[in-house]
């Protein structure tokens, strides 16, 4: 299987500023032990070089249940529950040497675990979660078949427990990210209205508010009008037509357009930056609590919610990984509201425009996504659609089962678990969702209840 080329460069990070210290590793013989169960552990495991191998004792019969090699994690569970205890035999298999970390090593002065550490470990983490699951899964398949139901619920029951001690780590981690960006927020938007001379808050204010007020079929649209109606230089009458500058404000400013244009892009900039800020940290603290969901029988309370603002946030929130990709946006106006949690939608959203931009990655053509929204009686329909390769048709009707993967020709369907979870929250909300799929063109289908 080809190696998630995204999850290496986290590994790397994490190598290069936590796993560095040539005072913290370990060298295994053949056979030696690492952890045994129910051992207290508060150390983070990297390997070097080698392979360990974990087993669990059923009735005196010692089960595999996973084996790491260079690059992997070891004792995750044991580090990030709140007894950390190990669950698990771990022994090197040929001579081995691993790097290891303490609880204490990423744990600030107020004692939370915060910054780009824990962006970073979250999809290496997940990345063991579903190597150890495909290993269990086919293990399962080819030994017992009579026990696959069973052997689902205990492995959904395992992600929950992990998922619990790893979601209270991080949790305490986004909300210091939350609340500072919040303070953040406050802090500079006092300072820029206390420092505008010009009457230019305003374009700060939309930014943090509304974020990208404009599909680019709007905003090219407006570009045109204010070339032909005020005479504006394509790159000028651009960055205004982005910021939504309204006719009364272009009256406001029109005999010093030129020099207000980049200030008040400088403004809107800085609140938008604010705003996708907060998006970011409100949704992963949204996507920690959905894994810890997984298989749950009650959600959050759902609320009215506009499907056009979880679809831009959505887009906000993938725009380093998107940029690259001409992103099209035909949203219908007035739609009605679907009763939902936000977060859960966007988590629909971030899902589907994440596989459609990894599959676009092994495209030839120039990377495209189109999105629409649109209403037909009381039905919301939403639709993404990409240039990419293109879903074998032997393929589709599994990608939304919560063990199917594939990396074939390139494409990528997240851990296994995230076309999955999309159905669940499409479903919950008496919703549908569907792939139609050929080369050049892939289209995933969402259809919601208004009201």
């Amino acid at each position: 299987m080809k190696e998630n080329n995204k999850v290496k460069r986290h590994i790397e990070w994490l190598k290069r500023n936590y796993f560095s210290d040539p005072g913290k590793r370990l060298p295994l013989s053949d056979g030696e032990l690492l952890l045994r169960p129910g051992q207290y552990n508060e150390r983070l495991f990297l390997i070097l070089e080698g392979t360990l191998v974990g087993v669990i004792d059923h009735h005196g019969e010692a089960f595999e249940i996973f084996r790491s090699e260079e690059d992997n994690l070891v004792g995750a569970y044991s580090f990030f529950s709140g007894t950390h205890q190990s669950y698990a035999t771990v022994r090197a298999e040929g001579p081995t040497l691993v790097a290891y970390l303490d609880k204490k090593d990423i744990s600030g002065e107020d004692g939370y675990a915060y910054g780009e550490f824990a962006v970073r470990i979250l999809p290496v983490i997940v990345d063991e979660i579903y190597i150890r699951q495909l290993l269990a899964h086919r293990i399962s398949i080819e030994n017992q078949q009579t026990m696959q139901r069973l052997y689902q619920a205990e492995k959904l029951a395992t992600l929950g427990q992990l998922a619990a001690g790893l979601a209270h780590e991080l949790n305490n981690s986004l909300g210091v990210i939350f609340r500072k960006a919040e303070w953040l927020a406050e802090r500079i938007s006092e300072y820029a209205h206390e420092k505008d001379t010009r009457g230019l808050y305003p374009f700060f204010e939309r930014g943090l508010q509304t974020g990208q007020p404009l599909p680019s079929t709007e905003v090219r649209k407006r570009k045109r009008e204010l070339e032909s109606q005020y005479g504006l230089r394509p790159n000028i009458a651009k960055s205004l037509a982005k910021i939504g500058v309204s006719d009364q404000e272009m009256e406001k400013y029109k005999d010093s357009i030129i020099e207000v244009t980049d200030r008040a892009n400088y403004y809107y900039e800085t609140g938008l930056a604010l705003h996708d800020m907060l998006i970011a940290a409100k949704h992963a603290t949204a996507v920690v609590g959905s894994v810890r969901e997984l298989g749950a029988v009650t959600r959050r309370a759902p609320v009215p919610t506009d499907i056009n603002q979880t679809l831009y946030e959505s887009v906000a929130l993938l725009e380093d990984m998107m940029r690259d990709v001409k992103v099209e946006m035909v949203l219908g106006e007035s739609l009605p509201r679907v009763t939902a949690n936000p977060s859960d939608l966007v988590q629909v959203w971030v899902n589907i425009l994440k596989n459609a931009a990894e599959a676009l990655e092994t495209g030839e053509a120039p990377s495209a996504i189109h999105i629409v929204s649109s209403v037909t009686g009381h039905l919301i329909t939403v639709t993404i659609t990409d240039n990419g390769p293109g879903i074998p048709e032997e393929l589709r009707e599994r990608i939304f089962q919560p063990s199917f993967t594939t990396k074939k020709e390139g494409l990528s369907f997240g851990l296994g678990l995230g076309l999955s979870i999309v159905q669940k929250i499409v479903e919950t909300y008496r919703g549908s969702i569907s792939v139609e799929s050929q080369p050049g063109q892939t289209t995933f289908t969402v259809r919601l209840p208004a009201g």
